[in-house]
């Protein structure tokens, strides 16, 4: 993992230390051009009574932190039963369309409200991701990772970015030391082939090789599920799953 910080007038590069006990690097994903390739679109529903949207208990003085409630993100569903940040992806694909990243528009998690936004982002291996602190307050980013190097680092209000770049692909838990309600996450990808769902509780997958595949959701709460899904060229397959309290 590479660090990259902004500070107000100055720019810090500091290079990651290897470490031993660091994966073995898995094999690479091949970019190639997909010709006819096929869609998967894919829905999450909520099953029972709606669960509701609790508040977060906020304290200390820090402004940001109060000028509007912050809601818990770790379990939202809509009012027509859709499930929100769940992240959705093909297993085992090892060729396919090409990352579509734009080098002018970084993909980015920022410090918001005290609260980490978007709540679940995708970031490509080896793709800087940009952390903001748009509260111009003390945050901690502490990533959680067990593949990639551990890391834990201070952002002062003066601090308005700092890039991270990622080694190997894992879902990493993201918080804040400071406010310890902060929560969120950052999934690292290794293929294109990953989505979150919106408000609608949907996601999509383009550009997929005709074959047959397996699709698996992620929840924090609700852990995993898989489908089997068929993809013809230029056509579409949908795929539908339910989670409910347990």
């Amino acid at each position: 993992m590479k660090e990259t910080t902004h500070l107000v007038g100055v720019v810090t590069i500091v290079a990651s230390v290897c470490l031993s006990t660091r994966p073995a690097i898995a094999a690479k994903y091949e970019a190639i051009d997909v010709k006819d390739g096929g869609t998967i679109t894919g829905i999450v529903r909520w099953e029972g009574e709606i669960p509701k949207r609790h508040r977060l208990k906020v304290s200390g003085a820090d402004e940001p932190c109060h000028a509007k409630p912050i809601p818990n993100d770790n379990l939202v569903v809509s009012k027509d039963a859709k499930v929100r940040w769940v992240v959705a992806h093909i297993k085992k694909i090892d060729h396919g369309k090409p990352f579509d990243i734009d080098p002018d528009k970084p993909i980015t998690l920022d410090q918001k409200g005290c609260r980490f936004r978007p709540h679940i982002v995708v970031v490509p291996k080896d793709q800087p991701l940009r952390i903001l602190n748009s509260d111009g307050v003390l945050h901690n980013v502490h990533l959680h990772a067990k593949k990639n190097e551990p890391f834990n680092r201070s952002m002062p209000g003066r601090m308005k970015q700092l890039d991270v770049t990622f080694d190997y692909s894992e879902r990493i838990r993201v918080g804040c030391d400071v406010h310890k309600w902060m929560s969120g996450w950052i999934v690292v990808a290794k293929h294109p082939y990953y989505a979150v769902t919106g408000k609608d509780g949907a996601f999509r997958l383009e550009g997929v090789p005709a074959g047959n595949y397996t699709v698996e959701i992620w929840h924090e709460k609700f852990g995993k599920q898989q489908a089997e899904v068929t993809v013809t060229p230029g056509a579409e397959a949908s795929v539908e799953f339910v989670l409910k309290q347990k």
